[in-house]
């Protein structure tokens, strides 16, 4: 019977002349290793990592590979946890569907696309599925109808797999005619047309955080209050924010000198876009903002632009090459005179931005170019270039690379005297430079089981 343990007859010698007592210890300690040899080799049957429900041995679950490309809300261990007719593998190779989860802000709040793309002897089966949040939910909302989506798009390759007498579906409510459920893809404006919107499409947020370290050597409060008002539609694209960051920063140095950082910077900024066609926009990108690092008491950009986006927009959540280009002017009022003998200026300048992206079943890579240039003189200018790839090399095995690089010629807020070495440190102030470059490579190699079925939550990270 499971629990209980004993020893072989024979496994003391019969002449042994311990006595009875000593025996009882030793066949009790012996009993106790073994117990113990059981319990972490994991000896009992019932202890087989199998997931509930798929005993039944004429099925087959797909095995799936959840590629998170999407820095918000993709939490594995949730999904795992709820969604228990399928195996979770940790490699794509060891896959028969490959589910790609993206992201992308969709007015006030944010569209989760994931594209199921069927392997092996699924393959050509292959599907999307979007969840658009309005920015209104809480995170457990959020959580539920991405499960619930990512469980409706893995139910065609269970049924293809042979599991469909272990899968039922249930109705939970009426249909409303109207207002599809957007967890189930296509347009998320089918429905919504016919049903009277009193916002017309506005979403406004107001927020306020802040923060206080008292130590007794050092002081730093912060207080960050913003505003945000959008309209997002398939014809328009409207976004204005506001936000302002107060801080205040003191530090008590080893010759008892006092070092403060007082700051109060503010920015707002306005986009209004009109999508001309899927592969055309225009719109008008203007930024009024202030900088103690750039000497500034008040700078205006002001930037009509174009954009040609190579692919469809749609497509935008996989793949896209965009080319952007702006031109405009630039005014600014300067808290010290310049090294250009400036103390307020008005210039003309224009911007061109080239970027590649895509996001794949081998990964995902991106590489792009940008070039700001004065135009009341060639001669101030930057350009950069930056790059990143992440790419499975073979099974188990990731390459990482990313790195960036600029030439940096248009520094005219330069002020005119020197910059302490306090606003140096504190970051007040930045010591012009004519080039600036960063690279990063990793690699990344994993083996093991393959399989991903069982969450632990023993001992989590937030309290050891």
């Amino acid at each position: 019977m499971p629990g209980r343990f004993s020893v072989p007859a024979g496994s003391f010698p019969a002449d042994s002349t311990s006595a009875g007592p000593t025996r009882l210890v030793l066949g009790l300690a012996g009993a106790a290793v073994l117990a113990l040899l059981l319990l972490f080799l994991g000896a009992s049957p019932s202890s087989a990592q199998v997931p509930s429900g798929l005993e039944n041995a004429s099925a087959s679950p797909p095995a799936v590979f959840l590629d998170c490309q999407a820095r918000r809300n993709c939490n594995e261990r949730q999904f795992r946890t709820e969604i228990e007719f399928v195996n979770w593998v940790r490699d794509r190779a060891d896959s028969d569907v490959h589910v790609i989860f993206t992201s992308q802000g969709a007015g006030a709040g944010r569209q989760y696309t994931m594209d199921f793309v069927g392997r092996d002897a699924l393959e050509g089966m292959d599907n999307q599925l979007t969840f658009t949040t309005d920015g209104q939910e809480v995170q457990s909302e959020v959580m539920d109808g991405l499960a619930r989506t990512l469980r409706l798009g893995l139910v065609q390759y269970a049924l293809a797999s042979g599991m469909g007498s272990n899968l039922d579906v249930e109705f939970q409510g009426q249909a409303d005619g109207g207002n599809g459920d957007r967890s189930l893809g296509g347009s998320d404006h089918m429905g919504a047309e016919a049903a009277y919107d009193p916002w017309d499409y506005w979403t406004f947020q107001v927020s306020l955080s802040g923060n206080m370290d008292v130590r007794e050597t050092r002081t730093s409060t912060r207080l960050n209050p913003r505003l945000n008002a959008g309209r997002v539609t398939e014809g328009w694209k409207l976004n204005f924010h506001t936000r302002f960051d107060m801080r205040r920063d003191r530090r008590d140095l080893a010759d008892g000198r006092e070092v403060r950082d007082d700051r109060d910077n503010w920015r707002f900024t306005s986009l209004v876009v009109r999508s001309i066609s899927d592969h055309v926009s225009m719109g008008l990108d203007a930024d009024l903002r202030n900088s103690v690092q750039r000497n500034q008491h008040a700078r205006l950009q002001f930037n009509p632009a174009v954009e040609y986006n190579y692919y469809p927009y749609a497509q935008a959540t996989r793949r896209q090459l965009i080319a952007h280009y702006s031109v405009g002017m630039e005014h600014s009022n300067y808290m010290e005179e310049t090294v250009f003998g400036a103390t307020q200026e008005t210039l003309p300048q224009h911007r061109l931005g080239v970027q590649y992206r895509a996001r794949e079943e081998w990964g995902n890579a991106g590489a792009g170019i940008d070039a700001n240039q004065y135009l009341h003189d060639g001669g101030f200018y930057s350009f950069g270039i930056q790059a990143d790839l992440s790419y499975r090399i073979v099974r188990g095995l990731e390459l990482n690379v990313s790195g960036s690089a600029a030439m940096v010629n248009d520094n005219i807020h330069t002020p005119a005297q020197d910059i302490s070495d306090e606003d140096i440190l504190l970051g007040r102030q930045a010591l012009p430079s004519s080039y600036r470059y960063e690279t990063s490579v990793g690699l990344s190699y994993r083996w093991g089981s393959s399989f991903a079925n069982v969450v632990n939550t023993r001992f989590p990270r937030s309290v050891r």
